[in-house]
C-alpha cells in the first residue's frame, strides 16, 4: 500500500481510482479505506506542507520507517505496476547502460529499481519537468541528483531525484547547470553564451518543487559544489 502511495500523484489518491479499487479487492478492504490509508501516509512525509488526516497509527509509522530504510528490498518484493511514467512492461523509459558481464538477476533487479524510482519521481512532479514545465512523458527523465554510480545508498531515495527533460538532464549531469540554495537555476560560464541563453529561454527562473519528496538540499549542494562547472 505504501508503495502505491509513492507512485500515485496526490490527485489520484481517491476511492474511484481503478488501481486503488483493484488493490482493495485483492486485500479484502474497501476502496475508501485504502484511499484514506494512503492519504494518511502524507502526515508522515516530512517534505510536504499538506498533511493527511493525522491519524496515522504506530504501525503506519513503523512501516514508513522500514520502507524508506530499505527501499531496495521492498521494490524487489513486489511486481512493477504499469502506470504513468512506465512503459507497458513496467520498465523505465530512460535506461542505464548495462555493464558487460552483469548477471541476469542483477540486471533485472536494477531495471525494477530504476522503474520504481522513475515512477516515484514522475508521480511527485506529476510528470512535469522541474525546470521547464514540459509535460510529455516521452521527453522526461527521472534524473538523479547524486549519481546512480557514486552513491548506492541514495539510488532509490526519491529526494535524490528531479524530473527533467532530456536536454536539461544532460546539462545537469554534466555540470553545466545546477540549483542554487534559493532554487534559482545556475548556468555554467563554460556554456557558449548563445547556448546559455537558449537554455534560459525555455526554463523557469527557479526549480519547481514537487508535491512530495522535495529534493534534498544537501544533495543539491553536493552537486553544486562538486560537479557544477562554475
Amino acid at each position: 500500500m505504501l508503495r502505491l502511495y509513492c507512485v500515485l500523484p496526490f490527485g489520484r489518491l481517491h476511492s474511484r481510482n481503478p488501481v486503488i479499487i483493484d488493490l482493495a479487492n485483492r486485500i479484502g478492504r474497501t476502496a475508501n479505506a485504502v484511499a484514506l490509508k494512503m492519504v494518511n501516509f502524507a502526515s508522515l512525509d516530512p517534505t510536504i506542507d499538506r498533511k493527511g488526516m493525522e491519524n496515522a497509527s504506530a504501525l503506519d509509522r513503523q512501516v514508513w520507517a522500514e520502507f524508506f530504510d530499505d527501499l531496495d528490498r521492498f521494490t524487489m518484493s513486489v511486481q512493477p505496476t504499469p502506470m504513468q511514467g512506465f512503459s507497458e512492461d513496467g520498465q523505465a523509459g530512460y535506461a542505464f547502460e548495462d555493464r558487460e558481464g552483469l548477471d541476469v538477476v542483477g540486471t533485472a533487479k536494477r531495471r525494477i529499481n530504476q522503474g520504481f524510482f522513475r515512477s516515484m519521481i514522475m508521480a511527485s512532479y506529476e510528470s512535469r519537468c522541474a525546470m521547464t514545465g514540459i509535460s510529455d512523458d516521452r521527453l522526461l527523465v527521472a534524473s538523479h541528483i547524486d549519481t546512480w554510480a557514486s552513491n548506492p545508498q541514495q539510488r532509490l531515495n526519491p529526494r535524490n531525484g528531479l524530473c527533467l527533460n532530456y536536454l536539461h538532464d544532460r546539462a545537469f549531469e554534466n555540470g553545466l547547470i545546477a540549483v542554487a540554495p534559493d532554487l534559482s537555476i545556475l548556468y555554467s560560464s563554460q556554456l557558449h553564451e548563445t547556448d546559455r541563453n537558449k537554455l534560459r529561454l525555455v526554463a523557469q527562473e527557479r526549480l519547481m518543487l514537487p508535491h512530495r519528496f522535495k529534493p534534498d538540499a544537501k544533495l543539491l549542494e553536493k552537486h553544486r559544489t562538486t560537479r557544477f562547472i562554475v
